[in-house]
């Protein structure tokens, strides 16, 4: 952490006037610089430099942040540095559980208390909850961040539905998924969700449901959530949610285990099930698809789409010999 915020001090001397802090003491605590005079740079350029540095600041995957540990220490240099860097750390939140000792869940709830709703309203645009999040807590975030554009959890729609209908949505994934019947009481994000999860279950009525999302592209689906994938309904299952949606181009399936991917193939090989808009993935969806998107890394449908693109390729070179 000290050698970051060197770092960020360093490159601060060349657009401010900074009066260093004199030696430190061993018996004293050495003394912060403080920023004095008027910077040398335009405000627009000296933003556009802070922001370019944090946009480009190397990400660690394994702590599941969608920013460098650099831009977490931005916002200490000054106020005016806080108020261009905090929207972007604030962008995505992902609430996962932690398993060296933190508590990302208490902490950001104790967050939200302490600054006024309107700044996770204005900011927070895309929200995970992994399994662990109890549901007040999903409540409570969802409460105030009233801006989000997608949001992934692991409990049904319904537990959520009043939070979830004046929300902006465009992606959505949650464990159980029903929509009232009548069109007059359907939220406005119907209109424009173009990306769907499901996690535990189907819709009671698949076709009643993604009719009701006429803008739907991308549809998700785990293994576990098709009726009885033993039997040999499994393909008539996803060849319906298919044919209930014609503008779907993608319908990804998603398994955790190497055993559920090859029976899953199978069992559609068997079904005679042939839509070339269905990919088998190999990975859990909320891993593969919500929480990719609090990290700024490509999601399951943008590989899945690659690995549609190659199979479409390899099809016409075939049907060309």
């Amino acid at each position: 952490m000290k050698r970051i915020k060197d770092k960020v001090n360093n490159a601060l001397r060349r657009f401010s006037r900074v009066d260093p802090a004199p030696p430190a003491k061993s018996t004293e605590v050495a003394a912060r610089e403080v920023i004095t005079g008027d910077p040398f740079l335009p405000p627009e350029l000296e933003r556009e430099i802070f922001v370019l540095v944090a946009v480009n600041d190397p990400v660690d995957g394994w702590t599941h942040q969608h920013v460098g540990d650099m831009v977490l220490v931005l916002p200490q240099v000054c106020r005016r540095v806080q108020i261009w860097i905090e929207p972007l750390i604030y962008e995505r939140i992902s609430l996962l559980q932690s398993f060296n000792g933190g508590q990302p869940v208490p902490r950001f709830l104790a967050t939200i208390d302490t600054r006024p709703a309107s700044f996770f309203a204005l900011h927070v645009k895309y929200l995970y909850f992994d399994y662990t999040v109890p549901l007040l807590a999903v409540q409570r975030v969802l409460s105030v961040c009233t801006g989000v554009v997608s949001v992934g959890c692991h409990h049904p729609y319904l537990s959520l539905a009043p939070l979830l209908a004046p929300l902006p949505l465009q992606r959505l994934c949650v464990s159980e998924f029903a929509l009232p019947s009548t069109p007059a009481d359907l939220p406005p994000w119907t209109a424009s969700l173009t990306e769907l999860g499901l996690t535990q279950s189907l819709p009671p009525d698949s076709a009643a449901a993604l009719a009701a999302l006429p803008a739907l592209t991308h549809l998700a689906v785990d293994f576990e959530a098709v009726p009885n994938p033993d039997t040999p309904g499994m393909g008539t299952a996803l060849a319906q949610l298919l044919a209930a949606s014609p503008p779907l181009r993608c319908l990804v399936l998603m398994t955790s285990s190497k055993s559920d991917y090859r029976w899953a193939y199978e069992r559609l090989r068997k079904d005679a099930f042939g839509d070339a808009r269905l990919h088998v993935h190999l990975r859990p969806i909320p891993d593969g698809t919500w929480d990719a998107w609090s990290r700024r890394v490509p999601d399951v449908f943008v590989e899945a789409e690659e690995a549609l693109e190659r199979r479409r390729v390899a099809a016409a070179a075939r049907a060309e010999r």
